[in-house]
């Protein structure tokens, strides 16, 4: 599913994140904060449809890809998000 829009929300683990930018780099912020780029990886993949990654605020590459954008997206949230408590750990987030 490609990302047509310039910009739009997401609502993930109780909060909402904006993606803003287009055609092939979109910021995800919260509350103002980037948290990272949802980035165009290719055009066309295998099945013809567009590759998704992700990078860090400073540019650092992610590990995350694939040709769902919003699953790329929660998976870099899941990951990079300080307010996410992380499920391994006993010890609560900072949000939550």
């Amino acid at each position: 599913m490609a990302l047509e829009l310039t910009d739009t929300t997401i609502e993930h683990r109780g909060s909402s994140y904006a993606l803003s930018g287009g055609p092939t780099e979109w910021a995800i912020t919260r509350a103002g904060t980037v948290l990272g780029h949802l980035v165009v990886k290719s055009s066309a993949g295998e099945e013809g449809e567009p590759v998704y990654t992700t990078s860090l605020p400073d540019g650092t590459a992610g590990n995350l890809e694939g040709t769902d954008w919003e699953q790329v997206v929660r998976g870099h949230l899941n990951e990079f998000d300080p307010e996410i408590a992380d499920p391994t750990s006993d010890v609560p987030s900072a949000g939550g």
